[in-house]
């Protein structure tokens, strides 16, 4: 049975998820049931879509802890729960404007954010110049300090 939650990444009071998404007795059941009592069923339905997204374009390798780490952070970021969270996270998963320092402006969807800089793909053409290109469908990051903002495409 599911019990209706206050969101915290949609801000909305909707059914939470019937159980925890992490088994009790793991090391991530506390993270389990954080997301139960937080999250409501649709955006955790929505960090799922963007998880296999962020694995197949990152080639993102969940056997490694280095790739668990990373799945873990960004998973965190896309459903609010890192208090330091970062500001341009909340685009994750959005197709958005990037104004970058040299006065470009390169439409994108944000699909990844570390502490050293933000991956995109589903670019309007060819991955831009400056972008290192990875990912095998069309993915590109750039480091924060080449960017000015990043705000939501119309």
């Amino acid at each position: 049975m599911t019990t209706d939650v206050k969101c915290i990444k949609c801000g909305e009071e909707k059914p939470g998820l019937a159980a925890p998404p992490f088994r009790p007795g793991t090391k991530l059941a506390p993270l389990g049931a954080e997301i139960q009592q937080k999250i409501c069923a649709g955006c955790y339905k929505d960090w799922i879509a963007m998880s296999v997204k962020l694995v197949n374009e990152l080639r993102l390798d969940t056997t490694d802890p280095r790739g668990q780490e990373l799945w873990l952070k960004q998973m965190k970021i896309f459903l609010n729960l890192d208090e330091s969270s970062d500001p341009w996270a909340r685009h994750l998963d959005k197709r958005v404007v990037v104004e970058t320092a040299d006065g470009r402006s390169i439409t994108a969807t944000l699909i990844g954010a570390d502490d050293h800089r933000l991956t995109f793909s589903d670019f309007d053409g060819p991955v831009p110049a400056g972008f290192e290109v990875g990912g095998n469908k069309g993915a590109g990051s750039l480091a924060r300090d080449a960017i000015k903002t990043v705000e939501p495409a119309a």
